[in-house]
């Protein structure tokens, strides 16, 4: 399998599970969510950084 072979089944998934949530992206995530919530593995949530200001110089 080279490397476009994968790129191609990825694009068809992708659209595979667009069509089957009538290309809703607010249906997508939840069905994506629910198969989270559904899924045995360890969800990990990271705190996001705050942002440091940059000051311009003098």
């Amino acid at each position: 399998m080279n490397h476009d072979d994968i790129i191609k089944e990825v694009r068809a998934t992708r659209e595979q599970l667009a069509a089957r949530h009538d290309y809703n992206v607010r249906a997508l995530f939840m069905a994506a969510k629910e198969r989270q919530q559904e899924s045995e593995r360890r969800v990990v949530k990271l705190v996001p950084k705050p942002l440091e200001a940059v000051l311009p110089s003098p």
